[in-house]
Order: C-alpha cells, then structure tokens, then sequence
C-alpha cells in the first residue's frame, strides 16, 4: 500500500482508538502500546536524533574560550583597585613595588610615563617613581608615546637611573595602549591608569595570567624589533 494511502489508514484508526477509548489517558496508552504511527515517527524520531547528534558534534569541535575571572586560575585575578586621592597613590605604588621584590629586570610599557600631572608637582612625581623600583633593579626598557614627554620629568628619571646605576633603554611607539609593568619576564602586572594617574581615579591593578603575560612579551618583541632604541628617556 503506498505510504500515503498507509497514513490515511493509520489516521481512520487513530479515531476510532480514540472514540473507544475511556479518556486521554486511556487513549494515548493505547496508542503508545500499539506502535500506532509506525513507519512514521520512528522515521521522523530518527532523523530529530540524527539533527541532535550534528549540533553535538558541532559544539564539540567549536573552540573553547574561558572567562579567567570565573575559573580557578582567575580565582585571585583582581588583586587592588586604586582609589582616589594621595594615599591611595602611596597605597597603589607600595603595592607594585611589593610586586616588583627582586627583580632585575623591569619592562614599562606607559605611554605617558614622562609626563607628570597637575596634582604631583614633578618633584614628587619622580619621588613616586623612585619609590616604586626596587633596589634590585639593573635595567629598565620604558616604552612611551612619541612627542608626550616632560624635559624635566625625563632628565630626572634619567638621572635616577644613573644614581642608581640602572642601564636604561627607552623606545617610543604609538602602538601600546594598556599600562604593563613585566617584571623578570616571570610576571607582569595591568595598571588601569599611567603611573602619573595613579591616585586620579579609581583604577585596577591585575597580575596578568601566564598565557596572557606570555602573549604580551611576544608583541613586545615585535615591538623592539621595530623600533629605535634611545638610551635616555
């Protein structure tokens, strides 16, 4: 019998179960009971099943990207939020120099590191620096925005450098946006502000993740290849 011919069958009977029957419940028993629409729904459950098993096998071969602050690696992500005034900039930089301890090495990527602002007078702007390096530190690669500059500002780090016997290597490039400190190459932290903001507004302070921190020396690389070294700020 053709399929529709079949169908047209299978329905005529559906309504006579239905009229004999003594309710829903009884109904839809008996008509699980008799497998009364095969060939039909078995065909379409298997092609329904077939649909599922495609979506299934497409989300498995989709890659997976993680919010680090809601797993286990993100568990200790947010580490300070400055917040305004002066002691909040002491707060902020005793925070980075206890995050500095040690190093030999200090990468600064700022772009307005050699600018001071109207609240510090320049004179404690490079107190602040002072204070935020530790006394381990033998060289220091400052990555600026070119034409953004303080003469005075960078005489006196450049003088601080050479009181403190620090090898300095300064590099400007209009290609960094976000503050970096990377420290050793082991860590590296995010400064929601320039260090001349610091104590401005309220700003984060984030250890970067080692994929992240790993990814970011990696630019930097490609940074110091194209740019010009300078050995004063």
């Amino acid at each position: 019998m053709p399929r529709k011919e079949l169908l047209i069958e299978h329905l005529k009977e559906l309504i006579s179960i239905v009229e004999r029957s003594d309710g829903d419940r009884d109904a839809l028993r008996k008509i699980r009971r008799e497998g009364f629409f095969y060939p039909f729904l078995d065909e379409e459950f298997e092609y329904r099943l077939h649909r599922l098993d495609q979506k299934v096998d497409a989300l498995l071969d989709r890659p997976v990207f993680s919010c680090r602050m809601a797993s286990e690696e993100g568990n200790n992500v947010v580490q300070l939020m400055t917040g305004v005034g002066v002691a909040a900039r002491t707060e902020a930089i005793d925070y980075l120099h206890d995050g500095f301890s040690g190093a030999k090495q200090l990468v600064i990527c700022d772009s307005y590191f050699l600018l001071s602002n109207n609240k510090n007078s320049k004179t404690e702007y490079l107190a602040g620096i002072n204070a935020v390096i530790p006394k381990t530190v033998k060289t220091i690669e400052l990555y600026v925005k070119p034409r953004k500059r303080d003469a005075e500002v960078a005489a006196g780090f450049n003088k601080l450098c050479k009181d403190r016997d620090i090898k300095l290597t300064c590099r400007k490039t209009d290609e960094l946006h976000d503050r970096v400190w990377i420290v050793d190459s082991t860590r590296a932290f995010v400064v929601g502000a320039s260090f001349n903001g610091l104590g401005n507004k309220c700003a984060f302070i984030l250890e970067l993740p080692e994929q992240d921190r790993r990814n970011f020396i990696k630019e930097v690389g490609f940074l110091r290849e194209r740019t010009t070294r300078s050995k004063a700020a």
